[in-house]
Parts: C-alpha cells; sequence; structure tokens
C-alpha cells in the first residue's frame, strides 16, 4: 500500500489541500500520515525569559490536539478509514523536517497545500513547497487553495527537453498510471536556430515511437517565450493538473525567477506534480 505524506498548518489552505490528498488516498489504495512541524519562537531582549523545555511542552501538547481535530475533520470530509490515517509531530525547520520524514517513512509521494504570500509565485506554490519540490526525493503534489476538488481527467507534463526525456516521461505515467488520466506532453521551443530544432525533431519522433502505444500525446510549440507559451496552452488544453521535472535547467526554474512570475498566472489554480528527473 502506498504511503501519502501531508504536512498541515491546520490552515485554511491545508484542510482544502487535504481533501485532494484523500482523494488521491482512496485512488491510490494510499495510506496518509498527517505532519505537523512546530518550532518555539527566539526570544528577543524585549521578552520575558521563559521556561523553555516547559514551552516545548505546551507546544507539543497544542499540537497533538489540533492534529487530532484535523484528523477528525479529514475523515468527515473525505470518508477514510481511520485507520488508513496516522500522525506526526516533529520539531525543526518545517520544509526540511517534511523532506526528512518523507525518507524516514519512505513515502511514495507528498501533498501539500499553498500558503498564500506577497508575491505571484508564493500565491500559487507558498515558499516552504518551492524548497520541498526542490529538495524531496519522491513526487510532490502541491494543490493551490482555489483549485477543485475533482479527480483529475488531463494531465500536462510541460517537458524541457533536457537531459534523459524518456525516462522522464515514462515516470510521469508511472506516478499518474493508477489515476488513469490522458497525458499530454508539451514542449514550448524557444530556439529557432536549424541545430537545436533538428534536437527537437528528433526528441520527440524518440517520444513518439517510444510511447505509441501509451496514452500519451507528444506534441512541440514553436513560440519565442517558453512560459507564455505554456500558459497560452493551459488556457487551450485546460489540464486538471500541471506536472513539470525537477533539476538545474529546468522550465520549472524560469518560473521560479521573480520577473518570470507575473506571466504564469493562468496556472494558479491548477495543482501542479513535481519529480526529480
Amino acid at each position: 500500500m502506498k504511503t501519502i505524506l501531508f504536512p498541515t498548518d491546520f490552515s485554511e489552505n491545508a484542510h482544502h489541500a487535504s481533501e485532494y490528498a484523500g482523494m488521491l488516498a482512496k485512488r491510490l489504495g494510499a495510506n496518509i500520515v498527517l505532519l505537523h512541524t512546530y518550532m518555539i519562537p527566539m526570544a528577543t531582549e524585549f521578552q520575558v525569559p521563559y521556561d523553555i523545555n516547559g514551552f516545548d511542552e505546551i507546544c507539543r501538547k497544542s499540537a497533538e490536539e489540533r492534529l487530532r481535530e484535523f484528523t477528525t475533520s479529514l475523515i468527515e470530509s473525505t470518508g477514510l478509514a481511520p485507520e488508513r490515517i496516522s500522525r506526526m509531530i516533529e520539531f525543526g525547520t518545517i520544509s526540511s523536517k517534511i523532506v526528512e520524514v518523507s525518507k524516514t517513512i519512505n513515502a511514495d509521494m507528498i501533498v501539500m497545500g499553498t500558503q498564500g504570500a506577497n508575491t505571484v509565485l508564493d500565491r500559487w506554490v507558498g515558499t516552504n513547497a518551492q524548497e520541498v519540490m526542490k529538495t524531496a526525493e519522491c513526487p510532490v503534489w502541491i494543490i493551490p487553495t482555489k483549485s477543485p476538488i475533482e479527480y483529475p481527467q488531463k494531465v500536462m507534463y510541460a517537458a524541457d527537453f533536457e537531459e534523459d526525456e524518456v525516462a522522464a516521461t515514462q515516470k510521469v505515467l508511472d506516478i499518474i498510471e493508477p489515476l488513469e488520466v490522458f497525458c499530454k506532453v508539451i514542449h514550448v521551443n524557444e530556439y529557432i536556430d536549424l541545430n537545436s530544432h533538428q534536437k527537437v525533431k528528433e526528441t520527440v519522433s524518440n517520444l513518439k515511437e517510444e510511447f505509441e502505444y501509451d496514452d500519451v500525446f507528444i506534441r512541440n510549440i514553436d513560440r519565442s517565450d517558453v512560459i507564455e507559451g505554456l500558459e497560452s496552452y493551459i488556457e487551450t488544453f485546460r489540464p486538471d493538473v500541471l506536472a513539470m521535472a525537477i533539476h538545474e535547467k529546468s522550465v520549472l526554474n524560469k518560473i521560479f525567477e521573480p520577473s518570470i512570475t507575473k506571466h504564469f498566472v493562468q496556472a494558479a489554480m491548477l495543482p501542479m506534480l513535481t519529480f526529480k528527473k
């Protein structure tokens, strides 16, 4: 049975994303591990000193109670059996602790909600989620606050044609296979010289040959701007999930650039699936 790690800060965003995690758990026959990470606020010269050990105990007991309430809410909203949900409370830095726990419990995937912040990307993804996406070994699902809680039917994989694209596409298909969804592999080619164009044609041809008998559609789009090309195709294809690979030259790294985020508003309601290439 698969294991889904779901980090929660008990926010409204977390409650929303937990319903998506529950939906995936039911479709995949998976168990959910709820994780809450807390930290003790640093004392300053303007604060009254307190018993650090006692304060730690207070924080943990409060977290235990809220996590029990969160579990009850998750069971009520998803109909999952209580024995398929377990709870963990950890002390430490949120993003690093999420990754650490995912390795400890051998999680098959992490599902987490956005936190909301000042920038477009932070509102869509959240700063902790960004760090988890970059460092987690397992696939990570990011569920925006406004995304509908519906079984996905169409997944769009934004390929970058860097490194081994056949292996990356196969990884996407392996992740989504139990969901029984249709996948489109889309590459936006921003280069117009003959050498790069020929390389893209060869990669597309290899992918089509490799996945000839799979429920997958491969297409290259010639556009001057990758992000605008993706945003345009998202608006046309209307996928339920946007899948992207994580590596040094990935398209996702371009989205992380502050000057680029303003172009990617169309994806703000899309659940995102990221994975290591």
